[in-house]
């Protein structure tokens, strides 16, 4: 925008900028250099011609860091400048403006958007003639929802009226109006009436929570010099209600007297159909009796009823209403994924840490996407109390394989408590993310995790946060970072973690109608990624363990007990292979150091060669006839080979010194069916101990 100071006879001025923009902070990781054009006109106002107005319309291209998208962005609006004339013809000035800006890719994708933009901005202006200026300007321009850039744009206007020389403006006094006190309003009426009605907004995802909150509120007020009885206040919105809901009401309200009340609604699923806002005619009924006559009146509103993905970021756990767990779609893709991973990889990652790593990288091979929409971003609803977010239900998001970060969030969310695994929200500023519990307790994690500081220990359960919108870096790069973002907002009191269990008594799931046509991931895909997620994990957990394990072997290679202990870390992550190696190592130096010979026979037993386990451990019994494990050991192979009597020789002998081992495994005691069922409710089946 080029500017000077208008002459008294000059009223408007025509600006075209061609303009460089540099995207700004973040935003040089997504955007390069762009252009564009401003068309602007300038409107002097007539009471000083230092100030005037602006109204703009503007075009730019904005290149994607990948080189092969890019945006192209169509801007309009308006705002007011002041001019400084700094000698005759050069003049220097400021604005601020703002409007509304439609951006889309382009490309094929059809994603496109809009959202407010504010601009502010400063230069320099010289007027070669009475009509024509060139000039020189910097602007910061801040597209929310999108990007920000700084603007560098040389210009040209043609200035309509005025001549070569600036002439000083006029100022004028402006003399503020007397304030006008408001008159009172005077109550005037007859009988019971409702001197005051107000309704909200209603968002169909939370139909079942307007059953006992409030979508308005009425007044009541007694006119007469007798008191009302019998009052009954009643609300009816015939699409989405069976019947009229009764409003708590005074029983008697006296003459002269008010009472305020709640209207609550006990709408239907049928609300859920509402994919548009619109508003519809709500039927207010209040009946009571006055001296001894009874009364009806009727009265019809209109309320709005938004759409059915709508909702407001005033109570952060409003998002979990969006987590459908019982949604067919959901459920088949979870259990379905849950399924495939049955056997594979280690027997030493718990369950849920299994299916909830099978889950992130299924969503991956089925080409889930972090998508930001540009007219509902999170970071700034999340802001905005009383703004109308989009939030998409689960099966929408795998209908459309992308969303934003709270789309995805809930979506995983969804997926897991499917499977019976407890999950939680997490809101840091201008973000959401979720998090799974582990179901253990908080010592056992510490003790199990080489890093418990990537854990988050609220209200004596144990999370796993998961930075859900890092799609194709993998499960453990989301733990990671989800985990940082948890660390470094909490030490500044700005991380909050809503279970959604707990979300779930004020803001029941709703059941989304429709069932999409999906194609879900292969079972070998999902069976490989899992085990590459997992295998990623464990070398993590074990990395610092493993060194130093090994550098004490590299000082003293026939350390039986270096060698035993590095064979049975691996074991108890599931690597038998590489444990094997470790413990025939330490019976070549020591043929009878019987930790090894345990642990060799459990090689064997977990390889389902019964005898030669047995055999291993029959050997350590010899030398350590009195050892638990050995007595476990023994006992369970016995009763694998159906030879109950040794068994129970055995396991009578466990039971003396291990008491608590023995209780652990009580399935030993029974036979057939009986200790099959015992074993499994237990859930000791896979379970070894091994022995350092």
């Amino acid at each position: 925008m080029v500017s000077l100071p208008a002459e008294e006879t000059e009223f408007f001025s025509l600006d075209v900028s061609p303009e460089l923009t540099v995207p700004l902070g973040k935003d040089r990781d997504l955007f390069k250099l762009g252009g564009g054009v401003f068309v602007t006109g300038n409107f002097a106002m007539p009471f000083s011609r230092l100030l005037h107005l602006t109204a703009d319309a503007g075009y730019d291209y904005i290149p994607l860091a990948n080189d092969a998208d890019s945006f192209s962005l169509f801007s309009f609006g308006g705002g007011a400048g002041i001019d400084y004339p700094v000698l005759s013809r050069l003049s220097l000035y400021a604005y601020g403006k703002g409007g509304y800006f439609y951006a889309f890719l382009n490309d094929r994708s059809g994603n496109k958007g809009g959202n407010p933009w504010v601009y502010g901005g400063g230069g320099a202006a010289f007027r070669v003639s009475g009509l024509f200026s060139v000039g020189v300007e910097g602007s910061y321009r801040r597209y929310f929802g999108l990007y920000s850039d700084f603007g560098i744009t040389l210009g040209t206007a043609l200035h309509f009226g005025g001549s070569d020389v600036q002439k000083k403006p006029k100022q004028e006094k402006v003399e503020p109006k007397p304030a006008v006190e408001p008159k009172p309003e005077l109550l005037e009426g007859e009988g019971l009436g409702i001197t005051e009605l107000s309704f909200t907004s209603i968002f169909p995802v939370f139909y079942s929570y307007y059953d006992d909150h409030p979508v308005g509120t009425a007044v009541l007020y007694n006119f007469e010099e007798q008191p009302a009885e019998d009052i009954e206040l009643t609300f009816y919105v015939k699409q989405y209600m069976d019947n009229p809901k009764s409003a708590e009401t005074p029983e008697t309200l006296g003459p002269g007297e008010k009472a305020e009340i709640d209207i609550c609604s006990l709408f239907t699923s049928d609300i859920l159909e509402v994919t548009e806002g619109k508003k519809v005619s709500a039927l207010i009924n209040l009946s009571y009796t006055l001296d001894g006559e009874e009364k009806t009146e009727e009265f019809v509103e209109s309320i709005t009823v938004n759409n059915r993905n709508a909702m407001t970021w005033d109570d952060d756990r409003k998002v979990c209403a969006f987590v459908t767990a019982k949604d067919p779609a959901v459920m088949r893709f979870s259990k379905n994924v849950s399924g495939y991973i049955q056997g594979a990889g280690s027997r030493a990652t718990c369950r849920t840490l299994r299916q909830a790593m099978a889950v992130h990288e299924a969503l991956d091979i089925f080409g889930l996407s972090y998508i930001v929409d540009p007219t509902t971003p999170y970071e700034e609803l999340s802001r905005q109390a009383s703004v109308i977010d989009y939030l998409q239900f689960p099966k929408q998001t795998l209908e459309f394989k992308g969303g934003d970060c709270d789309d995805l969030s809930a979506l995983y969310a969804a997926m897991l408590e499917s499977l019976g695994i407890e999950t939680a929200f997490i809101t840091v500023p201008g973000h959401i993310y979720m998090a799974f519990c582990l179901g253990m307790p908080p010592e056992e994690a510490r003790e199990q995790f080489d890093r418990p500081d990537n854990l988050i220990f609220e209200e004596g359960k144990v999370w796993v946060p998961l930075e859900i919108t890092l799609r194709k870096e993998g499960f453990m790069r989301s733990w990671q970072e989800g985990a940082k973002e948890w660390r470094e907002n909490r030490a500044k009191d700005q991380a909050r973690l809503y279970p959604v269990h707990t979300g779930w008594e004020a803001f029941k799931p709703v059941g989304f109608p429709g069932t999409p046509a999906l194609e879900y991931p292969e079972e070998d895909e999902v069976r490989e990624a899992f085990v590459r997620a997992e295998k990623t994990f464990i070398n993590q957990e074990i990395l610092d363990d493993v060194a130093l394990l090994r550098a004490k072997i590299d000082g003293d290679p026939e350390n039986p007990k270096a060698l035993n202990s590095l064979g049975v870390l691996y074991a108890r992550y599931g690597l038998d292979d590489e444990a094997f190696a470790q413990f025939e190592k330490v019976l070549k130096v020591k043929k009878r150091y019987y930790p090894a010979l345990i642990n060799m026979g459990n090689i064997y037993y977990l390889r389902n060669d019964v005898e030669k386990a047995l055999s291993y451990y029959q050997d350590a019994e010899q030398i350590a006839p009195e050892n638990p494990t050995v007595l476990l050991c023994v006992s369970r192979t016995y009763h694998k080979l159906e030879n109950y009597y040794g068994a129970r020789q055995a396991y009578d002998k466990l039971k003396k010194v291990s008491p608590v081992l023995a209780d652990r495994f009580a399935y030993l005691d029974l036979r057939g069916e009986e200790a099959s069922r015992a074993a499994a409710a237990g859930d000791v089946e896979g379970v070894m101990v091994w022995e350092e």
